[in-house]
């Protein structure tokens, strides 16, 4: 057989072995990836239903793998953006299921996923359903890291968000006023998280009508900008 024609058997012989192998599936990694592309770019409906391929993916796998975990925020993120709220629930929820049952009720896997359905209850007003869940959150980073952790700071913010839609003021301010030591004594007074914190601070003190405070603190936090906008800073 001359060498052309040996190569046109082999490139027959490629073709029909390759109609006939069963196509390869996508890894979870490959579809997990391209839904958080989806995701990041507001195609919520194509970012969920590649999380729900990357699911089906881990089907054979162990309910202790960490993956369906980290897949199942991700779906749940996907169905909130859809206004699927029952659904975003649910995924939160096994998330938080699955976790608790391998590590435990006082793991810091699980704060994630307490954020993220304290995030939902907010955006459907239900702001006594979203307290409890970032306390707990905070409690368990509390407990790992100590009272005075910068990673305390953004669920400080968030519980004083949250009780600050209830017309809690009080206990609102007490969260900022710790979100701001804590801010100050770890990353310095002229942090520009700072100055996020103050003007969020200063809303709740307008809203509290105590203007000339709400001044004081919008000029600290102007301060701080004008800082960091100097050379050499």
């Amino acid at each position: 057989m001359s060498t052309k024609w040996r190569s046109l058997a082999l490139i027959l012989w490629l073709s029909l072995y390759a109609s006939l192998a069963p196509a390869q599936q996508p890894s979870w990694e490959t579809l997990n990836t391209a839904g958080m592309y989806a995701y990041n770019h507001g195609q919520y409906p194509k970012a969920k239903r590649l999380f729900c391929e990357a699911l089906d993916s881990l089907e054979s796998t162990s309910q202790a793998d960490p993956r369906l975990v980290h897949t199942l925020n991700n779906l749940g993120a996907a169905q909130e953006a859809l206004g699927e709220y029952e659904q975003a629930e649910l995924s939160y929820r096994q998330s938080l299921t699955i976790v608790e049952k391998i590590q435990g009720s006082d793991h810091p896997d699980l704060v994630l996923g307490l954020n993220n359905l304290a995030s939902l209850y907010f955006t459907q007003g239900q702001y006594p359903k979203a307290v409890p869940l970032l306390r707990r959150g905070l409690g368990i980073l509390e407990r790992l890291l100590g009272p005075e952790h910068p990673h305390l700071v953004q669920i400080l913010k968030r519980l004083a968000v949250v009780t600050q839609a209830q017309g809690r003021y009080d206990q609102a301010e007490e969260w900022y006023a710790r979100a701001i030591r804590i801010t100050e004594k770890t990353l310095g007074p002229y942090h520009p998280h700072l100055a996020t914190i103050l003007d969020q601070y200063a809303g709740l003190l307008r809203q509290s009508n105590r203007d000339e405070e709400a001044k004081m603190v919008e000029n600290q936090a102007a301060a701080i900008r004008a800082h960091n906008i100097q050379p050499g800073n």
